[in-house]
């Protein structure tokens, strides 16, 4: 489990940062799936929902340090972003019904793939 108070950088818009002080609780459980050819691929369970809580669970030290591949604010800008959801609930904002969203089957696609940067 990731749990460490995010809040935004308002020194560099639009990134959040870590903020012990101010910041809004935010928790992920993760399970990683496989790891191979310099990637790991990682499946993430967020129990909050802050801004780019798991693009910053992902690069930050304090989390996995690994930035999500394609992620141009927390890590490196590639052709795509490689971050899929699974799973998605939200509520339709006009007839107010709860919608769901689900992949059939999550290990025959790309949940979440990260990548160690290497030191230049």
């Amino acid at each position: 489990t990731i749990n460490f108070p995010l809040g935004t950088d308002y020194l560099n818009r639009p990134m959040q940062k870590v903020d012990w002080e101010d910041g809004k609780a935010a928790v992920t459980e993760y399970e990683i799936l496989d790891v191979s050819h310099g990637r790991t691929r990682v499946h993430f369970f967020p129990h909050t929902g802050r801004t780019h809580q798991l693009r910053v669970h992902a690069a930050h030290p304090l989390g996995l340090d690994l930035p999500i591949v394609g992620d141009d604010i927390y890590g490196q800008r590639e052709e795509r972003l490689c971050l899929h959801a699974g799973y998605l609930q939200v509520e339709h904002p006009v007839i107010k019904e709860r919608m769901t969203f689900v992949v059939d089957d999550p290990s025959s696609t790309f949940l979440l793939i990260f990548v160690q940067l290497q030191d230049s």
